[in-house]
Protein backbone atom coordinates (compact mmCIF):
# COMPACT_ATOMS: atom_id res chain seq x y z
CA UNK A 1 0.00 0.00 0.00
CA UNK A 2 0.95 3.50 -0.83
CA UNK A 3 1.77 5.60 2.03
CA UNK A 4 0.04 8.98 1.53
CA UNK A 5 2.40 11.35 3.05
CA UNK A 6 5.13 10.02 0.45
CA UNK A 7 2.91 10.60 -1.99
CA UNK A 8 2.83 14.55 -0.90
CA UNK A 9 6.04 15.14 0.03
CA UNK A 10 7.57 13.62 -3.61
CA UNK A 11 4.83 15.64 -5.65
CA UNK A 12 5.75 19.05 -3.91
CA UNK A 13 9.47 18.75 -3.69
CA UNK A 14 8.85 18.14 -7.67
CA UNK A 15 6.16 20.52 -8.62
CA UNK A 16 5.32 22.98 -5.87
CA UNK A 17 1.66 22.73 -5.99
CA UNK A 18 0.38 25.30 -3.78
CA UNK A 19 -3.43 23.30 -4.03
CA UNK A 20 -1.64 20.72 -2.04
CA UNK A 21 -0.66 22.49 1.05
CA UNK A 22 -2.83 22.23 4.06
CA UNK A 23 -3.61 24.52 7.44
CA UNK A 24 -1.39 22.59 9.75
CA UNK A 25 0.96 20.76 7.30
CA UNK A 26 4.71 22.41 7.95
CA UNK A 27 6.04 19.41 9.41
CA UNK A 28 5.40 17.73 6.00
CA UNK A 29 6.39 20.90 4.35
CA UNK A 30 9.89 21.36 6.60
CA UNK A 31 10.51 17.60 5.93
CA UNK A 32 9.65 18.53 2.05
CA UNK A 33 12.30 21.21 2.76
CA UNK A 34 14.94 19.74 3.87
CA UNK A 35 14.61 16.85 1.42
CA UNK A 36 15.11 19.12 -1.76
CA UNK A 37 17.72 21.23 -0.04
CA UNK A 38 20.53 18.60 -0.33
CA UNK A 39 20.37 19.10 -3.87
CA UNK A 40 21.21 22.44 -3.86
CA UNK A 41 24.33 22.08 -3.26
CA UNK A 42 25.21 19.22 -6.09
CA UNK A 43 25.65 18.48 -9.06
CA UNK A 44 26.54 21.06 -11.76
CA UNK A 45 24.80 24.39 -11.43
CA UNK A 46 22.12 23.75 -13.58
CA UNK A 47 21.20 20.75 -11.21
CA UNK A 48 21.52 23.14 -7.99
CA UNK A 49 19.52 25.79 -9.99
CA UNK A 50 16.63 23.03 -10.59
CA UNK A 51 16.35 21.86 -6.80
CA UNK A 52 16.61 25.71 -5.63
CA UNK A 53 13.55 26.69 -7.95
CA UNK A 54 11.83 23.72 -6.41
CA UNK A 55 13.23 25.04 -2.41
CA UNK A 56 11.69 28.27 -3.19
CA UNK A 57 8.05 27.18 -4.42
CA UNK A 58 7.95 25.07 -1.53
CA UNK A 59 9.48 27.76 1.04
CA UNK A 60 7.04 30.24 -0.45
CA UNK A 61 4.31 28.04 0.00
CA UNK A 62 5.55 27.02 3.96
CA UNK A 63 5.81 30.91 4.90
CA UNK A 64 2.27 31.53 3.87
CA UNK A 65 0.78 29.29 6.77
CA UNK A 66 -0.79 31.42 9.00
CA UNK A 67 1.52 29.66 11.65
CA UNK A 68 4.62 30.08 9.84
CA UNK A 69 5.82 32.78 12.07
CA UNK A 70 6.16 30.85 15.20
CA UNK A 71 7.41 27.52 13.78
CA UNK A 72 10.96 27.45 14.06
CA UNK A 73 12.32 24.95 10.99
CA UNK A 74 14.72 23.88 12.94
CA UNK A 75 16.01 21.23 10.67
CA UNK A 76 17.29 23.48 7.68
CA UNK A 77 20.70 24.17 9.36
CA UNK A 78 21.61 24.76 5.60
CA UNK A 79 20.19 28.25 5.71
CA UNK A 80 20.36 31.44 7.99
CA UNK A 81 17.27 31.57 9.95
CA UNK A 82 16.95 34.95 12.03
CA UNK A 83 14.93 36.63 13.94
CA UNK A 84 15.08 40.69 14.75
CA UNK A 85 15.18 41.03 18.56
CA UNK A 86 11.81 42.69 18.71
CA UNK A 87 10.02 39.80 16.58
CA UNK A 88 8.79 42.12 13.74
CA UNK A 89 10.30 39.94 11.02
CA UNK A 90 12.23 36.76 10.16
CA UNK A 91 14.87 36.29 7.71
CA UNK A 92 14.60 33.28 5.75
CA UNK A 93 18.07 33.42 3.91
CA UNK A 94 20.73 31.07 1.95
CA UNK A 95 23.50 31.26 -1.04
CA UNK A 96 24.49 28.51 -3.91
CA UNK A 97 27.97 28.34 -4.90
CA UNK A 98 28.29 28.03 -8.34
CA UNK A 99 31.14 26.28 -10.28
CA UNK A 100 33.20 29.10 -11.10
CA UNK A 101 33.94 30.56 -7.26
CA UNK A 102 30.94 33.05 -7.11
CA UNK A 103 27.40 32.97 -5.02
CA UNK A 104 23.73 33.53 -6.03
CA UNK A 105 21.88 34.15 -3.05
CA UNK A 106 18.17 33.83 -2.05
CA UNK A 107 15.79 34.56 0.80
CA UNK A 108 12.35 35.68 2.17
CA UNK A 109 11.64 38.56 4.56
CA UNK A 110 8.53 37.15 6.72
CA UNK A 111 7.21 40.07 8.24
CA UNK A 112 4.99 40.22 11.56
CA UNK A 113 2.59 44.13 10.35
CA UNK A 114 1.46 44.31 13.25
CA UNK A 115 4.65 44.91 14.97
CA UNK A 116 5.98 47.10 12.06
CA UNK A 117 3.40 49.68 12.49
CA UNK A 118 2.92 49.17 16.16
CA UNK A 119 -0.60 48.07 16.41
CA UNK A 120 -2.64 46.25 19.00
CA UNK A 121 -5.38 44.76 17.25
CA UNK A 122 -4.46 41.49 14.94
CA UNK A 123 -5.70 43.37 11.66
CA UNK A 124 -3.99 44.89 8.99
CA UNK A 125 -4.35 48.16 6.87
CA UNK A 126 -3.02 46.72 3.99
CA UNK A 127 -5.99 45.62 1.46
CA UNK A 128 -5.72 41.68 0.77
CA UNK A 129 -2.94 41.12 3.34
CA UNK A 130 -3.25 39.28 6.45
CA UNK A 131 -1.14 39.77 9.62
CA UNK A 132 1.94 38.07 8.21
CA UNK A 133 3.34 39.02 4.22
CA UNK A 134 6.23 37.26 2.48
CA UNK A 135 8.34 39.16 1.02
CA UNK A 136 11.03 37.59 -1.54
CA UNK A 137 14.38 38.98 -2.16
CA UNK A 138 15.70 39.16 -5.30
CA UNK A 139 19.61 39.35 -5.87
CA UNK A 140 20.60 42.36 -8.32
CA UNK A 141 24.16 42.45 -6.94
CA UNK A 142 25.72 42.57 -10.35
CA UNK A 143 23.41 45.07 -11.55
CA UNK A 144 23.74 47.78 -9.02
CA UNK A 145 25.97 50.45 -9.87
CA UNK A 146 28.00 52.39 -6.55
CA UNK A 147 25.96 49.60 -4.09
CA UNK A 148 26.85 51.80 -1.22
CA UNK A 149 25.24 54.65 -2.25
CA UNK A 150 21.77 52.81 -3.35
CA UNK A 151 18.27 52.68 -1.86
CA UNK A 152 17.11 49.22 -2.51
CA UNK A 153 14.35 47.00 -1.74
CA UNK A 154 13.59 43.28 -2.23
CA UNK A 155 13.22 43.48 -5.99
CA UNK A 156 16.83 44.79 -6.13
CA UNK A 157 18.65 43.27 -3.33
CA UNK A 158 22.41 43.75 -2.45
CA UNK A 159 22.64 39.95 -2.33
CA UNK A 160 25.11 38.19 0.95
CA UNK A 161 24.45 35.72 3.80
CA UNK A 162 22.86 37.32 7.02
CA UNK A 163 24.23 35.99 10.44
CA UNK A 164 23.24 39.07 12.31
CA UNK A 165 20.39 41.52 12.91
CA UNK A 166 21.04 44.34 15.01
CA UNK A 167 18.00 46.45 16.86
CA UNK A 168 18.85 50.20 16.94
CA UNK A 169 16.02 53.22 17.26
CA UNK A 170 16.40 56.96 17.12
CA UNK A 171 13.42 59.63 17.33
CA UNK A 172 11.10 57.01 17.58
CA UNK A 173 12.57 54.85 13.99
CA UNK A 174 13.71 51.79 14.50
CA UNK A 175 16.53 50.32 12.30
CA UNK A 176 17.68 46.52 11.98
CA UNK A 177 21.41 46.56 10.96
CA UNK A 178 22.47 43.60 9.06
CA UNK A 179 25.94 42.05 8.76
CA UNK A 180 26.36 39.46 6.09
CA UNK A 181 28.89 37.40 4.00
CA UNK A 182 29.67 37.35 0.35
CA UNK A 183 31.45 34.56 -1.35
CA UNK A 184 32.03 37.18 -3.74
CA UNK A 185 34.75 34.86 -6.67
CA UNK A 186 37.69 32.25 -6.05
CA UNK A 187 39.86 35.49 -5.59
CA UNK A 188 37.64 37.92 -3.44
CA UNK A 189 35.30 38.04 -0.29
CA UNK A 190 32.63 40.59 0.76
CA UNK A 191 31.41 41.28 4.02
CA UNK A 192 28.50 43.66 4.19
CA UNK A 193 27.00 46.25 6.71
CA UNK A 194 23.20 47.05 5.09
CA UNK A 195 20.34 48.58 7.08
CA UNK A 196 16.87 47.47 6.78
CA UNK A 197 13.92 50.02 7.41
CA UNK A 198 10.44 50.06 6.85
CA UNK A 199 7.39 52.40 4.82
CA UNK A 200 4.51 53.97 6.79
CA UNK A 201 2.61 51.04 4.86
CA UNK A 202 5.53 47.80 6.27
CA UNK A 203 7.06 47.69 3.15
CA UNK A 204 11.43 46.91 3.31
CA UNK A 205 13.52 48.72 2.17
CA UNK A 206 17.83 48.90 2.41
CA UNK A 207 19.74 51.82 2.71
CA UNK A 208 17.01 54.13 3.01
CA UNK A 209 19.02 56.73 5.53
CA UNK A 210 22.86 57.80 4.73
CA UNK A 211 23.40 55.92 8.01
CA UNK A 212 27.18 55.36 8.31
CA UNK A 213 29.62 58.36 8.52
CA UNK A 214 33.24 57.91 7.91
CA UNK A 215 35.08 61.66 8.61
CA UNK A 216 32.78 63.96 6.64
CA UNK A 217 32.04 61.21 4.00
CA UNK A 218 28.17 59.33 4.42
CA UNK A 219 27.20 56.27 2.80
CA UNK A 220 23.98 53.97 2.81
CA UNK A 221 25.87 50.56 3.28
CA UNK A 222 29.56 49.10 4.20
CA UNK A 223 30.99 46.35 1.56
CA UNK A 224 34.44 45.07 2.50
CA UNK A 225 36.22 43.26 0.22
CA UNK A 226 39.02 41.14 0.60
CA UNK A 227 41.46 37.86 -0.14
CA UNK A 228 39.35 34.80 -0.28
CA UNK A 229 39.53 31.93 2.44
CA UNK A 230 40.34 35.10 4.86
CA UNK A 231 38.24 35.23 8.51
CA UNK A 232 37.50 38.80 8.44
CA UNK A 233 36.07 39.96 11.76
CA UNK A 234 32.84 41.82 11.61
CA UNK A 235 30.31 41.36 14.86
CA UNK A 236 28.31 43.61 17.21
CA UNK A 237 29.17 44.53 20.97
CA UNK A 238 26.10 44.73 22.32
CA UNK A 239 27.05 46.59 25.34
CA UNK A 240 28.62 49.44 23.65
CA UNK A 241 26.48 49.47 21.11
CA UNK A 242 29.49 49.20 18.25
CA UNK A 243 30.18 47.31 15.18
CA UNK A 244 33.79 45.67 15.55
CA UNK A 245 36.05 44.52 12.04
CA UNK A 246 39.34 44.15 11.35
CA UNK A 247 41.29 47.10 9.59
CA UNK A 248 42.08 45.53 6.00
CA UNK A 249 45.14 46.67 4.34
CA UNK A 250 46.99 45.42 1.16
CA UNK A 251 50.03 42.90 2.12
CA UNK A 252 51.87 43.88 -0.56
CA UNK A 253 52.86 47.59 -1.11
CA UNK A 254 51.57 49.33 -4.60
CA UNK A 255 48.86 46.58 -4.11
CA UNK A 256 46.00 48.87 -3.04
CA UNK A 257 42.46 48.97 -4.56
CA UNK A 258 43.55 45.28 -5.51
CA UNK A 259 41.45 43.28 -3.18
CA UNK A 260 42.64 40.23 -3.25
CA UNK A 261 45.68 40.93 -1.48
CA UNK A 262 43.71 42.79 1.49
CA UNK A 263 44.07 40.59 4.83
CA UNK A 264 43.56 42.09 8.39
CA UNK A 265 46.85 44.52 10.40
CA UNK A 266 45.90 43.31 13.88
CA UNK A 267 44.11 46.24 14.58
CA UNK A 268 40.40 47.33 14.63
CA UNK A 269 38.21 49.87 13.38
CA UNK A 270 34.16 50.50 14.76
CA UNK A 271 31.36 51.88 14.01
CA UNK A 272 29.27 53.16 16.83
CA UNK A 273 25.48 53.97 16.85
CA UNK A 274 25.25 57.37 17.80
CA UNK A 275 22.26 59.91 17.05
CA UNK A 276 20.76 57.81 14.55
CA UNK A 277 23.74 56.99 13.05
CA UNK A 278 26.84 54.71 12.34
CA UNK A 279 29.85 56.59 13.24
CA UNK A 280 33.02 55.36 12.37
CA UNK A 281 36.45 55.23 14.63
CA UNK A 282 39.47 54.10 13.63
CA UNK A 283 41.83 52.43 16.09
CA UNK A 284 40.05 50.80 18.94
CA UNK A 285 41.18 48.84 21.55
CA UNK A 286 38.23 45.97 21.76
CA UNK A 287 39.90 44.20 24.31
CA UNK A 288 37.69 42.99 27.28
CA UNK A 289 38.56 44.63 30.73
CA UNK A 290 41.08 42.29 32.70
CA UNK A 291 39.49 40.59 35.73
CA UNK A 292 40.49 39.31 38.83
CA UNK A 293 39.64 35.55 37.26
CA UNK A 294 41.93 36.19 34.82
CA UNK A 295 44.29 33.99 36.05
CA UNK A 296 42.23 31.29 36.95
CA UNK A 297 41.94 28.08 34.37
CA UNK A 298 38.91 25.82 33.94
CA UNK A 299 39.39 23.12 31.48
CA UNK A 300 36.67 22.83 28.73
CA UNK A 301 33.78 19.65 28.98
CA UNK A 302 35.57 17.88 26.71
CA UNK A 303 38.97 18.70 27.79
CA UNK A 304 41.21 16.69 30.39
CA UNK A 305 39.82 16.25 33.27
Amino acid sequence: MVNRNSIFLLLLCLFGLKSLTAQNNLPALEDTLRKCGKSMFKGNDAEKMNANVRFLNTMRIALENENAFAYPFDSLKFIARLTAPDNAFRIFNWNIPQDDGTHKYYGFILVDQDAIQNKKSKKSNLKNQGRYVVYELTDQSDFIKTPEMAILNCDKWYGSLYYKVILNAHKGKKYYTLLGWDGNNKLTWKKVIDVLTFSKEGIPVFGEEMMFQVNRLSKRRVIFEFKAELIMTLKYEDKKQRIVFDHLAPEVSGAEGMYQFYVQTFSYDTYNFKKGKWVYKPDEDIRNPKSKKDDQYTPPDNGPK
